[in-house]
C-alpha cells in the first residue's frame, strides 16, 4: 500500500491567533509585525483582508502601508503561537502518532495506518 501523507498548514497563523483576541477586526485588513520603533518592521503574517489589498509576508511595514493605508498592525505574541501550535499538534495526534512538525504552523501527518478513520 502506498503511504498517505497529509500536509497541514495553518495559513495566516499568527494573524488568526491574534484575531481570537480581537474578533471585531476579522473583516478589516490586519497584519502581525515586528516593532517598527525598534526597526523590526516587517510583516510576519496577514489576514485575508490584508492579502486582498496586496500585503505580503516579509515585506516592510511602509511597503504594506503604501498598498493598504488602512492596515491595522498588531504586535507578535510568540507565547500564544506556541500554545496554539501545541493544541493543533494534539488534534493531529488524535488521528496518528506519526506527526512531523515543520515549523510552528505546519506539520506532516502519516495517516497510512489510520485510513479507516477517513473512510479509506
Amino acid at each position: 500500500m502506498d503511504r498517505v501523507i497529509f500536509h497541514c498548514d495553518l495559513n495566516a497563523f499568527y494573524a488568526s491567533v491574534e484575531l481570537l483576541s480581537y474578533p471585531e477586526l476579522r473583516e478589516k485588513p490586519v497584519a502581525v509585525c515586528g516593532d517598527p520603533a525598534a526597526r523590526h518592521g516587517i510583516i510576519l503574517a496577514k489576514n485575508e483582508a490584508a492579502k486582498a489589498q496586496g500585503v505580503k509576508t516579509a515585506e516592510t511595514i511602509w511597503q504594506a502601508r503604501r498598498k493598504c493605508p488602512a492596515l491595522l498592525l498588531l504586535p507578535a505574541h510568540h507565547d500564544k503561537y506556541r500554545y496554539y501550535s501545541r493544541l493543533a499538534g494534539e488534534i493531529y495526534r488524535r488521528y496518528t502518532d506519526l506527526v512531523e512538525p515543520f515549523g510552528i504552523d505546519e506539520s506532516w501527518l502519516d495517516v497510512t495506518g489510520t485510513l479507516g478513520l477517513f473512510g479509506g
